[in-house]
């Protein structure tokens, strides 16, 4: 039977932000902000040596994974690292080449052809949304056929579909006579695999349709200039260029330029950089480093105290949380303690089974089938072999 277990990919929330306290978000946010921070010199060197790696290996090391298969999976954790580390310097090097920090603000204006009087037109936003789409942060992949075929074959499932197989087996062609009750069981075995599938495809959507009614009860809005006057909209319908007004207690939309504040103005960035107290918030650049820079409100801070207005400058995936977010869905899942220790008791009760199971089956064709011919025929020691094997598969635990 399949165990279920939580995803230990970092939870979101509705619009793709991370929670308070996501301590893999603020590590994210921290080695990039290191990244782009370094000197240019250096960072070039290094981009060069990661990319050369990617481009060819030691030709010992080839022939080494050829010849070898153990090697495989070594080799593919090699190069998933290497391409995780050419991503983040891809990412930190579009990062450092951001000047929206510092820009004056009417040049910034200018630049992203906005008004502080009017805003954006109807016309512009509507070209603007078709161009860099909504803004929301994209979901990770649920990979559909991956969790199709882990409900069927994963955990102790895979006892199951060898019971079945040895069943059909037993019936024909080993069968002699064919007997109807390994026919009988084999159907049984499909029916309960069948059976824990829709049962972990219905967990699974039960959990899901929690959360997403959960998420649907908060309505994310914010106060923006069109066409002259201050309407309030979905945080979706932002786009670069678009003036906003965030009062205290405020969720930052998208990554935000401060065009003017209050002298009280603090921001919340413990979601993004994990820092637990809140920094103030400038109209000037305070460094070079787009991430560090106190003129700039990235997607998923708060408005701690005061009031500030900003011009939009990046939205959905082209924020500083969905370039994050992107690196760490390019990561394969971590397993958790909870899941290591299940696999480890999966991993044991298959090794003993198996031992227990081929010990039956030796001592009936080794012992009991020459001392007593006519007592077991084949058919019914695999079958009675792949019983015992059966029987290892815990039938209490959660599923």
């Amino acid at each position: 039977m399949d165990i279920q277990i939580a995803d230990s990919r970092p939870p979101t929330v509705s619009n793709g932000l991370p929670r308070r306290g996501d301590l893999q978000t603020a590590a994210e946010f921290h080695t990039l902000s290191l990244q782009i921070g370094e000197a240019d010199g250096r960072s070039i060197e290094r981009r060069r040596r990661v990319f050369q790696s990617l481009r060819r290996l030691p030709r010992w090391r080839e022939l080494l994974y050829t010849l070898v298969p153990i090697f495989t999976a070594h080799q593919q954790r090699e190069r998933d690292e290497q391409q995780r580390e050419a991503a983040y310097l891809q990412v930190a090097d579009d990062m450092r080449l951001l000047t929206y920090h510092l820009l004056e603000v009417d040049e910034l204006l200018m630049h992203l052809g906005t008004s502080p009087v009017r805003g954006l037109e109807g016309a512009a936003v509507e070209r603007r949304i078709a161009r860099h789409g909504p803004n929301s942060v994209s979901p990770p992949s649920r990979r559909v056929a991956l969790r199709v075929f882990s409900w069927f074959f994963a955990g102790f499932n895979r006892f199951l579909w060898v019971a079945m197989v040895v069943f059909f087996l037993c019936w024909k062609p080993i069968g002699n006579p064919p007997q109807s009750g390994n026919l009988a069981l084999a159907i049984v075995i499909v029916f309960v695999i069948c059976l824990q599938a829709s049962f972990s495809a219905w967990q699974e959507w039960i959990t899901h349709r929690a959360m997403h009614s959960i998420s649907s009860m908060v309505t994310a809005e914010t106060t923006a200039l069109r066409d002259g006057a201050r309407v309030r909209l979905p945080q979706r319908e932002l786009v670069p260029g678009d003036m906003v007004f965030l009062q205290p207690g405020d969720l930052v939309p998208a990554d935000i330029r401060l065009v003017d504040v209050s002298l009280d103005l603090l921001l919340d960035r413990s979601a993004l950089s994990g820092a637990p107290d809140p920094t103030i918030g400038t109209t000037g650049y305070t460094s070079t480093n787009y991430l560090e820079t106190r003129n700039m409100a990235m997607m998923g801070a708060h408005v701690a105290q005061g009031q500030l207005t900003g011009v939009v400058v990046a939205t959905g995936d082209r924020t500083v949380v969905g370039r994050i977010s992107q690196l760490v869905m390019s990561k394969p899942p971590g397993r958790t303690i909870l899941q290591i220790e299940v696999h480890r008791l999966v991993n044991w009760l298959t090794t003993v089974s198996l031992a227990v199971g081929t010990l039956f089956v030796l001592l009936w064709a080794v012992w009991l089938r020459p001392k007593y011919p006519g007592f077991m025929s084949v058919s019914d020691a695999l079958a009675n072999g792949v019983g015992v094997l059966v029987t290892f598969v815990p039938g209490g635990l959660p599923i």
